[in-house]
């Protein structure tokens, strides 16, 4: 980009606001592209493929877990990367064409060696949404704001996932096959039209007038300049911030052997011992697993107990997925008073609206709208844990990856890559033993047992979580940095 011409509309395009559109639409676009070709791969693997029926689902589970595998597999690479270039832009795009690769592959394949590429291709180009995107989101809003942000993704994560089957379903029905395609691709040529129009924060800096307090105070929590700067001159300001930056790196702050030792870890390893964040890590992949494990059963449980259709298997998600739009008033919240006693709340909302979830045995009005109301319960819960747990993974990466030095001696930019790429490996193997887990229990033992096993499972989450999350509870603010 040239760095003497101011490009159009720079204040609208590099906003909070806007940026925060473009990553929300990304995550859209991402579960969008997952979901919408279920109902239409049974058709393409025996029609186009000429697969054997009783081969269907085998062959339909397993490029599912391709696209879990290719998200955990693909997750660490991607977040180390994106935080070593100085701007995440070229990673962020060449996502994109990643992700207009694998679906122009998924829908030309004629053989199930490349479907399966395919759907490896997708796991990498959802890897680079949950990873670059996220942190993209996060260098723009600042970690003080994050839980809030992070509500408006989790109501596109939902409604992409609600909407795609349906949408999917009747557009295969009516229109073909083809036609599906079609529009994945112009969701797709959205999705490319946003991302160009996107100018990171960091680089209209050099056009935008300067607030140092918020640049300089987000060097160190240490050092924060108390003056804003308005329009004063950049050179100036970057100036001081590479003194401040040279300054409060770990040579000239603490010369102990400790210190030395600390800045020789990998960024993911110094991630990986901390308390806190293997808590959120954890209570990430429950959510996962029972997000994921009630979508795949609820359909299967809805028909065999109320004789519904698939119109009425997917409806049955509107109760479930409602709660999501709290999502950013639950943030806020976070944001205000801490991530520790509403994910607490969350979980402890969550086990008992699974266990009740046995009731539902009849085809009866009263059972039905039990289920309406435990569903809605049980997504609440999802979204009370689910943005304190992200804004909690941010919070942990900006105190552990803000003190690694270059051999320059300039600090990296972050590790929110790398913190969101491990939130995505946790996301990915929950989404994948989630399913497999509620399947083989619904059918080896039945309703009632599964929904106890995960009432069970997001019951015990409420231990780590309310220990851990934010700090250990008994420990002072201070000194909340050394988890």
């Amino acid at each position: 980009m040239d760095k003497s011409k101011q490009p159009v509309l720079l204040s609208f395009r590099s906003s909070p606001a806007f940026i925060t559109t473009v990553i929300a639409y990304a995550v859209f676009t991402d579960q969008f592209l997952f979901a919408v070709i279920i109902p239409v791969a049974p058709f393409a693997l025996h029609d186009r493929l000429h697969l054997p029926e009783d081969r269907i689902q085998y062959w339909i589970a397993l490029l599912l877990g391709v696209y879990g595998l290719g998200c955990f597999v693909w997750s660490p690479f991607w977040g180390w990367y994106s935080d070593r270039k100085a701007s995440r832009r070229t990673p962020w795009l060449l996502g994109l064409l990643v992700l207009l690769a694998a679906t122009i592959l998924l829908w030309l394949a004629k053989s199930i060696a490349l479907q399966l590429v395919a759907r490896i291709l997708q796991g990498l180009a959802s890897t680079v949404i949950w990873t670059t995107g996220l942190a993209i989101m996060v260098d723009t809003v600042g970690d003080e704001h994050i839980g809030e942000y992070m509500g408006y993704i989790g109501i596109s994560l939902n409604l992409g996932t609600l909407i795609a089957p349906l949408v999917g379903g009747l557009i295969f029905a009516h229109f073909g096959y083809n036609a599906v395609f079609f529009l994945m691709l112009c969701i797709i040529a959205v999705d490319i039209i946003l991302r160009l129009g996107m100018v990171e924060r960091q680089v209209a800096f050099q056009w935008l007038p300067v607030d140092t307090e918020r640049i300089l105070g987000s060097v160190d929590d240490k050092y924060t300049v108390v003056e804003s700067a308005g329009n004063e001159n950049k050179d100036e300001v970057l100036a001081r911030l590479e003194t401040i930056s040279r300054s409060s790196s770990p040579d000239s702050v603490a010369s102990s052997q400790d210190a030395k030792w600390q800045r020789c870890i990998p960024t993911m390893f110094k991630l990986l011992l901390s308390a806190r964040f293997l808590s959120a890590l954890w209570g990430t992949f429950v959510l996962a697993a029972v997000y994921s494990g009630l979508e795949t059963v609820l359909p299967l449980v809805v028909h065999s107990k109320f004789g519904w259709s698939s119109t009425g298997g997917g409806l049955i998600f509107l109760p479930f997925m409602a709660p999501a739009l709290l999502g950013p008033l639950v943030g806020r919240l976070s944001d205000r008073i801490g991530p520790r006693w509403i994910a607490t709340g969350g979980f402890l909302l969550m086990s008992p609206s699974f266990v009740l979830l046995f009731l539902v045995q009849n085809n009866t009005t009263s059972q039905k709208v039990l289920l309406f109301g435990l569903l809605g319960s049980i997504g609440l819960s999802i979204t009370l844990a689910l943005e304190p747990l992200m804004a909690e993974i941010t919070h942990v990466a900006s105190r552990t990856g803000g003190n690694e030095a270059h051999g320059s001696g300039r600090r990296t930019r972050s590790s929110y890559a790398q913190a969101y790429a491990m939130f995505n490996m946790a996301w990915a193997t929950g989404g994948t033993i989630g399913p497999l887990w509620a399947g083989l229990i619904l059918e080896s033992q039945g309703w009632r047992e599964m929904s106890w096993s995960f009432g069970l499972l997001s019951g015990a989450s409420v231990i780590p979580t309310v220990l851990l999350c934010g700090g250990w509870w008994w420990q002072k603010a201070d000194d909340e940095e050394a988890l």
